[in-house]
């Protein structure tokens, strides 16, 4: 039986970086060595391909009811700061660190070294084991875990439960929100002005790297505050850098070169940017009528930016307790009536949310499962989104998971060693409990 810890180390040199804007994705060798993984664990994979993206899955067994085990492969870019080679897993004070151990290559070692002790348990109680590794949730799944949804239905096989491996801090996950994109497009308006050149720059303030964590009032994001201060003192704009990495991940530096009026000499400046800065204050901070109470409500957090000869582009990663676009939509419309006109905001994304109810079986087996191992059980919403929302709106009970471990999407990125084994004993309990028919 091969151990979580051996089966992660294996999995994290294999590079699995999903980051279209730098025309990355998992490549044959991850995609070949997730599958060595499985086989090594007992498992025979199936491929599914989609847009050049790579489901991997396993049935074992037949029958009612249908138990999905959900988990992904790709991980985002690492970024910088890092302490060590992000793609060299190093142990430390109990932890193991290396981009992917905690989301979501740590599940997948996980899920992979309790296939044979689940199919066991499948033995045992009947039903259906569905195990399926995805690779493309860091950028929404549409590849990955939509395609597998609609295989799954096609094939009879579609799931009574979902277990998405692709939690943390080993509680049970019952709400998230959805995950949106809005641009903030411009063409540059570059025209001379007298003044004297400024630098002014910002620094993340936050718990979490990842976009969904970030908390207005607690946390400050650096480009917001850039933002303001060309707002608030309406100054002229030059250039605008900072440390960004990907859409869904905070960057820790960003910095504006500004003109400040008076002394100085004729320098160009860029009014379309100055504008488009100016947009993001109102842009992130939209209110909208939310689809259910979250204790997250509603975040967007300006993560990437870049230009090109003929335009500036902002991506704003936005967080919502919202099914679909059209509140959103909305209200950017209404925001745009006050904005310069050669600026355009669009909003993409979507898709649905994970919501459980507590007093679902799914939920109830889950808090049940971890008092019986010796951990407290909670129900919690958090706050990033995961590809339940594929299953969940379609009123498929779904629950998240994890081990626990800290700074996803960040740097050094770790997972704490003694959970990968009780994150294994809960995974193999809580199948046996939703196969279990009911007296």
């Amino acid at each position: 039986m091969p151990k979580p810890i051996d089966l992660l180390v294996r999995l994290i040199p294999l590079k699995c970086v999903n980051d279209p804007s730098a025309g990355l994705k998992p490549d044959p060798n991850c995609v070949s060595g997730v599958e060595d993984v499985m086989r090594a664990s007992g498992m025979d994979p199936r491929v599914i391909e989609s847009g050049g993206f790579y489901t991997l899955y396993d049935i074992y067994g037949s029958g009612e009811p249908v138990v999905l085990y959900l988990a992904h492969y790709d991980v985002v870019p690492p970024g910088p700061s890092w302490t060590s080679d992000p793609f060299s897993p190093m142990v430390r004070g109990g932890r193991l660190y290396g981009r992917g151990s905690a989301d979501d290559l740590g599940n997948v070692a996980i899920i992979s070294s309790a296939y044979r002790e689940m199919a066991r348990v499948v033995d045992k109680n009947g039903g259906t084991l569905v195990v399926a590794f995805t690779g493309d949730e860091e950028i929404g799944g549409l590849n990955g875990a939509r395609v597998l949804r609609d295989y799954l239905r096609s094939k009879g096989l579609y799931p009574s439960y979902v277990v998405n491996a692709d939690g943390s801090g080993m509680v049970v996950i019952n709400r998230r929100r959805n995950a949106f994109k809005i641009t903030i497009e411009t063409e540059p308006r570059k025209t001379m002005a007298r003044g004297a050149v400024k630098r002014i720059s910002s620094s993340l303030r936050s718990r979490s790297y990842h976009a969904a964590y970030f908390i207005p009032g607690s946390d400050v994001h650096p480009l917001i505050e850039i933002a303001r201060i060309v707002y608030e003192e309406d100054l002229s704009v030059i250039s605008l850098g900072g440390d960004f990495v990907k859409t869904n991940v905070l960057p820790q530096r960003v910095w504006a070169d500004v003109l400040e009026p008076g002394g100085g000499g004729d320098v160009e400046i860029d009014i379309g940017l100055r504008e488009a800065l100016k947009a993001i204050i109102p842009v992130t901070r939209l209110s909208v009528e939310q689809d259910f109470p979250s204790i997250y409500g509603i975040t967007a957090t300006p993560n990437i930016y870049y230009s090109t000869s003929s335009r500036h582009i902002f991506e704003i990663d936005l967080r919502a307790p919202l099914k679909d676009r059209e509140k959103l939509e909305k209200a950017v419309r209404s925001i745009a009536e006050d904005l310069p006109g050669d600026i355009v905001i669009r909003v993409s994304g979507g898709g649905g949310y994970l919501n459980t109810p507590r007093s679902s079986r799914i939920v109830s087996k889950a808090l049940k499962t971890l008092e019986r191992i010796g951990l407290e059980g909670r129900a919690v919403e958090r706050a990033g989104a995961s590809d339940s929302r594929y299953f969940s709106p379609e009123g498929v009970e779904a629950i998240d998971f994890g081990p626990v471990g800290g700074n996803i999407h960040g740097p050094d990125e770790y997972v704490d060693i003694w959970s990968l084994g009780k994150t294994r004993e809960f995974y193999i309990e809580i199948l046996g409990e939703l196969l279990r028919k009911e007296e």
